[in-house]
């Protein structure tokens, strides 16, 4: 006697997990909610094991009166429910006595094996369509970025700048932008050709900022803006001033001479201070784009690289656009992002990414969890406690520069 055999799910796989399947790619396959309800339905009425094993397949028999009633449904709704889903969708078929009825006997009823054999292509679409919207998710995002580039030099354009045809040209094209909310209902397509005009406008206007002397030393002015925050780190030096040992343990005893941050002149805290500060200071008034470059791990270079093209000169806009293409790869998630942009700037979000990927490879403490590590960061700028240009001038020593 010959066996019949049947599809079964894949190894792993089980009727459940089919069901939220269907329920996430419903959109994608037209799937109404309506008719994706009677679909799950019938499908949560048959034998689990039915789905996972080759000796046998899964089959709805009850009647159509009684599912109808079931789902709040006429007959006829729910038969043209069936015979869309047979049809249109191509998810099942109906396998009926010669009347229209359905029985056990004879394995009559709605077959789902043919279901079962499009499940690897559903998942395959389940994944084309999850990546499609991290893929919009990023859009969006990097649309934020360019809006804050833009607003910022409209914001420090030279009365100069602000009179040039050029320029007024940038700013009517920037107020056509069409606003975030819209983004996402957009086809995705559309979306990318925004994104790579709003990448093109904000090039553009960076050109106009280079063509124009007073506005250029406008940028370089705030691109120092954000490295000059906090040029204070806490002081490793033991000062070695003289202090006033306690005696008798009465209140005129236990007063110190010369103790704090602030001792004699002798001191060697305060020494190191002074001399540590001036050294900070001379490293944050010379660091620009390109020395960031210098700073940043290979990896992170070459996206600069990329977004930098056939110009000579590294811009602030090529470093904050490779911090954003950095985020997946070092598995910081979007939310934190946009926590460390709003507290810090595009620029001090990217100059965060910069630090946190360039030292993974660190010899004493390795950045192990970069997403957790720019929470942390920007955790501490909000208390006033991030010493970012302490970091970079720790990295430029280990860089060897």
């Amino acid at each position: 006697m010959n066996e019949q055999y049947y599809p079964a799910l894949p190894q792993g796989w089980e009727r459940s997990q089919v069901e939220a399947l269907l329920i996430e790619i419903a959109p994608a396959l037209k799937l109404g909610s309506k008719r994706l309800t009677a679909l799950l339905y019938m499908m949560g009425r048959t034998k689990p094991k039915d789905w996972t094993s080759s000796s046998s397949e899964p089959v709805y028999f009850a009647p159509q009166t009684e599912t109808a009633l079931a789902l709040g449904k006429t007959d006829r709704a729910l038969r043209n429910d069936e015979r869309a889903l047979a049809k249109d969708h191509m998810l099942i078929d109906l396998r009926l006595k010669a009347n229209g009825s359905r029985s056990f006997y004879g394995r009559c009823g709605i077959v789902f094996s043919r279901l079962i054999d499009m499940v690897p292509a559903l998942i395959e679409l389940r994944d084309s369509l999850r990546a499609e919207r991290e893929r919009v998710r990023e859009l969006v995002q990097l649309r934020s970025t360019f809006l804050r580039h833009m607003k910022k030099r409209i914001e420090g354009a030279s009365p100069e700048l602000t009179n040039s045809t050029d320029f007024w040209a940038a700013t009517q094209a920037f107020e056509n932008w069409p606003h975030t909310s819209k983004l996402r209902g957009m086809a995705f397509k559309d979306l990318e050709a925004h994104i790579d005009d709003c990448r093109a406008l904000c090039r553009h206007i960076d050109d106009l900022y280079e063509k124009c002397p007073d506005s250029s030393g406008r940028a370089e002015e705030n691109f120092r803006s954000f490295i000059q925050e906090d040029i204070n780190e806490n002081n490793p030096v033991i000062c070695n001033a003289n202090i006033h040992k306690r005696t008798s343990g009465k209140p005129s005893d236990i007063k110190l001479s010369g103790s704090g941050p602030i001792g004699p002149e002798h001191c060697l805290e305060k020494k190191y201070e002074v001399d540590s500060e001036a050294i900070k200071s001379k490293f944050a008034q010379g660091l620009n784009p390109h020395q960031l470059y210098e700073l940043a791990s290979s990896t992170m270079r070459s996206r600069i690289e990329h977004h930098r093209g056939d110009r000579s000169m590294v811009r602030e806009l090529d470093v904050i656009e490779a911090a954003h293409d950095m985020l997946p790869y070092l598995g910081i998630n979007y939310h934190a992002w946009q926590e460390a942009v709003h507290h810090m700037t595009n620029l001090g979000a990217a100059i965060c990414v910069l630090l946190l990927d360039a030292n993974q490879d660190h010899p004493k403490n390795p950045v192990l969890k970069p997403g957790g590590a720019l929470r942390g960061m920007t955790k501490r700028f909000r208390a006033g406690k991030l010493n970012v240009v302490g970091s970079l001038l720790g990295l430029s020593r280990r860089r060897g520069f």
